[in-house]
C-alpha cells in the first residue's frame, strides 16, 4: 500500500488498513479506536479501488449515513487483495470535527460527484427599480418574483441551491436513480421561467409601472454536491467547473440580447426537445477557448 504523502507500506491481505499503517509507524487518526464509529479513519483509494475487498456490514451502514463514495473508505474495515494507492482524509483536530459532525444533519454532509445541469437566473432592470422603491416594496416584489419563478423550478423537479440578491442558482439531476434527463428539466424550466414572467411583469406594470428583464444560463457537467460552510451554519450546495460556466453563460445575455441561452453541453442532450432560435460563440471569464451556446425559441 502506497500512502500518498506519507510511506509505504508492505502487509498482508488480511490486514485491515489501519492496523497496516499503524504498525508501519503512520500517525494514523482512530478516534473511536477502530471500530467504524466515528469515520476519523477514512481513506480515499485513488489508484487500485477494485483491490479493496467490498464493504462488510459495519462499513457499508456508516458510508451510507455519511454518503461516502466508491473510493472512500475506512481503514479500520477494509483490507485488500493487491497494491493500492491511498491517502488519509482526517489529519488534525479541526478534520475530526468535522469527520464525527457529517451526516448528522444530511447524507449529503460527505462531498461527491455527479453529473448535473445548473441553472443561473438574474433580473436585469432590478437596480433600477430598488433605487426608486420603499424597502417594504422592495421586499414584497422580490418575494412575489421569486415564488413565481422557483414554482417553475420546483414543477420541473429543480432543487433552489440559493439565492443572490436578486439571482438564483439551482440544480437538476439531484436524484441520481431517475429516468428523467436534467438537462431537460432545466431547460424546460428557463422556457417557464420566462413565459411566467410575462403575467408577473403584468402585476409590475399596473402597480409600479416597471418590467423585469432576466437573463438564465443553463450548463451540464460534473459538479461536487455537499454540506459547506460554517460547522454551525452548513448549507448544501454544489461546486466545480460546471457551476462557474453556467453563471459565466448567464452573463452573456447581456452581450447577446436574449434572455435564456444553453451551453453546447446542455444542447446536445435536448436539441431534439426545443425550437432554437440562435446560435452564438463567445469568450467568457476563467475560459480559454470560447464558449458555444444556443437561445431556445420559447415563444
Amino acid at each position: 500500500m502506497d500512502f500518498i504523502g506519507d510511506k509505504e507500506i508492505h502487509t498482508k491481505s488480511d490486514i485491515p488498513i489501519l492496523k497496516a499503517s499503524l504498525d508501519g509507524g503512520i500517525d494514523h487518526t482512530h478516534v473511536c479506536g477502530g471500530r467504524a464509529r466515528c469515520s476519523t479513519c477514512r481513506v480515499i483509494v485513488t489508484e487500485g479501488v477494485e483491490h479493496s475487498r467490498p464493504r462488510n456490514e459495519k462499513e457499508a451502514r456508516l458510508a451510507a449515513v455519511k454518503g461516502f463514495s466508491d473510493d472512500v473508505r475506512l481503514a479500520c474495515q477494509t483490507t485488500v487483495e493487491d497494491n493500492i494507492k491511498l491517502r488519509r482524509l482526517v489529519h488534525d483536530y479541526e478534520d475530526i470535527a468535522n469527520a464525527i459532525n457529517e451526516g448528522r444533519g444530511s447524507v449529503n454532509d460527505a462531498g461527491h460527484e455527479i453529473e448535473a445541469t445548473i441553472l443561473f437566473s438574474d433580473i436585469r432592470s432590478f437596480t433600477s427599480f430598488s433605487e426608486r422603491s420603499l424597502p417594504y416594496d422592495i421586499v414584497h416584489i422580490l418575494n412575489r418574483y421569486f415564488d413565481t419563478i422557483g414554482g417553475m423550478i420546483d414543477a420541473n423537479k429543480g432543487y433552489i441551491d440559493k439565492y443572490m440578491g436578486d439571482g438564483i442558482m439551482a440544480i437538476f439531476g439531484l436524484d441520481e436513480n431517475s429516468n428523467e434527463n436534467p438537462s431537460y428539466q432545466a431547460v424546460k424550466a428557463a422556457c417557464d421561467m420566462a413565459e411566467a414572467l410575462k403575467e408577473f411583469n403584468s402585476y409590475l406594470e399596473n402597480r409600479f409601472d416597471h418590467e423585469f428583464r432576466i437573463g438564465i444560463g443553463v450548463h451540464t457537467g460534473k459538479v461536487i454536491v455537499g454540506n459547506l460552510g460554517y460547522r454551525k451554519k452548513k448549507e448544501f450546495t454544489a461546486i466545480g467547473d460546471t457551476v462557474n460556466t453556467a453563471s459565466r453563460i448567464e452573463s452573456l445575455n447581456k452581450k447577446t440580447g436574449s434572455s435564456i441561452l444553453v451551453s453546447q453541453q446542455t444542447f446536445k442532450m435536448v436539441k431534439n426537445d426545443f425550437k432554437w432560435k440562435n446560435k452564438y460563440k463567445s469568450k467568457v471569464k476563467g475560459k480559454t477557448e470560447p464558449v458555444i451556446v444556443y437561445e431556445p425559441d420559447f415563444i
